[in-house]
C-alpha cells in the first residue's frame, strides 16, 4: 500500500506539488468550517437562524458557482483560477478574522466559499490533465488524500489555537497564511497549462457565455447523469447528519471518546488507503467501480441501524469511506473519458455541483424524516434510524442511475466529441 505513494512521490512531480498545494487548502478549507460555527454560536452568541444563514448561503455559492469556475479554468487556464480563488479566500478569511458583527460574519463566510468554488474544481482539473490517462484514477485520490489529512490536522489546529488564545479569530488568521502559502506554490511551481498553444487557439474560438457553450461535451447527457448519481449519493449522505451523533450517543450510548477514537482509526484508515483504492478504479473499470462502490455503500449503510458495538460501526464507517475513496476517483476519471481537455474543468464542477445540491437538501431533509417518524411512532430510536433505511434507498437508486449513464455513454462516443 505505501509503495503506492512512493511511486507517485518519485515519478510525477507535477502532481507531489500538487498534493502539497491541495493540502494546504484542505487544511484551511476543514478549518473555516468549524471556526466559522464556532465563533459564530459559541463567541458572538449569534441567533441560531445567523448561523444557518451563514452556512446556507455558503453552500448555495459554493454549490452553483463551481461549474461557471470550472469552465472559466477551461479558458483562462487551472492556474489563474486557481490562484482567483485563493485570492478571494485569503481575502475574506481576512476579514473574518477582523469582525465581531455576527452579521458580518453572516455575508462574509457566503464569500469565502466564492474562492473554494474556484479553487477546488480547478486544481481537480489540473490533476487530470497531467495524469497519464491509465492511471488517471489513482492519481485523482491524491485529492481525497489531501483532504482527509486535511481536515484531520484543522480541527486539531484551530482547538489548540482556540484554547491558548481564548477566540477563533487567531484561526482565522493562521488560516490565510496557510492560504497564501498555497498561493504562492501554485504561482511558482505549477505551469500555466498542459497544452497552452492548443488552449490558447481554441479559447479564442469559443467565449464563457455564447451560444455554442450550451452545445458543449461538458453539458453533455452522460455528464448530467454522472452529475445526478454523485446528488443522489451526496444527498442519502447528507441524510445522516443531524441523525449520527444523537444516535451514537442516545442509542448505542458511546462515549465522546469513543466516537473520536471512532473517527479517527477510519479518517487515518481512509487516509492510508487514498490513493492505492483509486488504482483499483483503473484496473477493473471506472463504471464497474462506481458501480460497485454505490452498491456497497447501499449495503453498509442499511445495515448501520442494527450495529451495536463501536467495532463494526468503524468497520462499516471505513466501508463507507472506502466507497467514497473508490467512487470519487473513477467518476472524475470518467468525466475525463467522455470530455475533451477543454471541456474537463466544466464536467468537473457539474460533478461537484450535483454533489452540493445533494448536500444543501439531505441534511435538513434527514432531519424532518426523524422528526416525523419520532412523531407518528413515538419511538427516538425509530426515529434516528430511519434516515439510514431511507438513504440506503437513495444510494441503491444512485446505483441504478449508473445503468443509464452506461447506456447514454454507448450512444456517445469520445471520438465523435473531439470532432466537433
Amino acid at each position: 500500500m505505501l509503495s503506492a505513494y512512493f511511486e507517485l512521490w518519485k515519478r510525477e512531480p507535477i502532481l507531489r506539488r500538487t498534493l502539497v498545494i491541495s493540502f494546504l487548502a484542505d487544511i484551511a478549507f476543514g478549518a473555516l468550517i468549524p471556526f466559522v460555527n464556532f465563533y459564530l454560536s459559541d463567541e458572538l452568541k449569534a441567533p441560531p437562524y445567523v448561523t444557518g444563514l451563514a452556512f446556507s448561503g455558503y453552500l448555495a455559492v459554493e454549490t452553483f458557482l463551481k461549474a461557471p469556475f470550472g469552465a472559466l479554468s477551461d479558458r483562462w487556464g487551472r492556474k489563474i483560477v486557481m490562484l482567483i480563488g485563493l485570492l478571494i479566500a485569503i481575502f475574506t478569511t481576512l476579514l473574518l478574522g477582523s469582525v465581531s458583527n455576527h452579521h458580518a460574519v453572516m455575508l462574509l463566510f457566503p464569500l469565502t466559499g466564492v474562492g473554494f468554488a474556484a479553487f477546488f474544481p480547478a486544481i481537480a482539473a489540473f490533476v487530470a490533465d497531467h495524469s497519464p490517462e491509465e492511471h488517471r484514477a489513482g492519481m485523482i485520490g491524491i485529492l481525497n488524500l489531501s483532504y482527509l489529512s486535511g481536515l484531520g490536522i484543522s480541527a486539531a489546529l484551530g482547538f489548540l489555537l482556540h484554547h491558548h488564545a481564548g477566540t477563533y479569530t487567531h484561526a482565522f488568521f493562521i488560516t490565510a497564511v496557510i492560504l497564501t502559502f498555497a498561493g504562492i506554490l501554485v504561482l511558482l511551481f505549477l505551469p500555466s497549462s498542459k497544452d497552452q498553444g492548443d488552449r490558447k487557439s481554441k479559447t479564442n474560438q469559443r467565449f464563457l457565455f455564447k451560444p455554442r457553450f450550451a452545445r458543449l461535451p461538458a453539458l453533455s447527457r452522460p455528464v448530467f447523469v454522472l452529475a445526478a448519481v454523485f446528488g443522489v449519493s451526496q444527498f442519502a449522505a447528507s441524510m445522516q447528519v443531524p441523525v449520527i451523533v444523537p444516535y451514537a450517543k442516545q442509542i448505542l450510548h458511546l462515549t465522546d471518546l469513543e466516537l473520536g477514537l471512532g473517527i479517527g482509526f477510519t479518517a487515518g484508515a481512509l487516509a492510508l488507503m487514498a490513493v492505492p483504492v483509486g488504482r483499483i478504479s483503473d484496473d477493473i473499470g471506472h463504471e464497474t467501480s462506481l458501480r460497485i462502490a454505490l452498491l456497497s455503500a447501499s449495503i453498509a449503510l442499511a445495515l448501520f441501524p442494527f450495529a451495536k458495538s463501536i467495532f463494526v460501526i468503524a468497520g462499516l464507517g471505513v466501508l463507507i469511506g472506502f466507497v467514497w475513496l473508490l467512487a470519487f476517483p473513477a467518476a472524475l476519471a470518467l468525466v475525463s473519458e467522455i470530455v475533451t481537455d477543454q471541456e474537463r474543468g466544466a464536467a468537473v464542477g457539474l460533478i461537484y455541483g450535483g454533489q452540493g445540491i445533494g448536500a444543501i437538501f439531505g441534511a435538513p431533509v434527514g432531519g424532518i424524516i426523524a422528526e416525523l417518524v419520532i412523531k407518528f411512532s413515538s419511538s427516538k430510536a425509530l426515529g434516528l434510524k430511519f434516515p439510514f433505511i431511507v438513504g440506503a434507498s437513495f444510494l441503491a437508486l444512485a446505483f441504478l442511475l449508473t445503468f443509464w449513464l452506461s447506456y447514454e455513454l454507448s450512444k456517445r462516443p469520445v471520438e465523435a466529441e473531439e470532432q466537433e
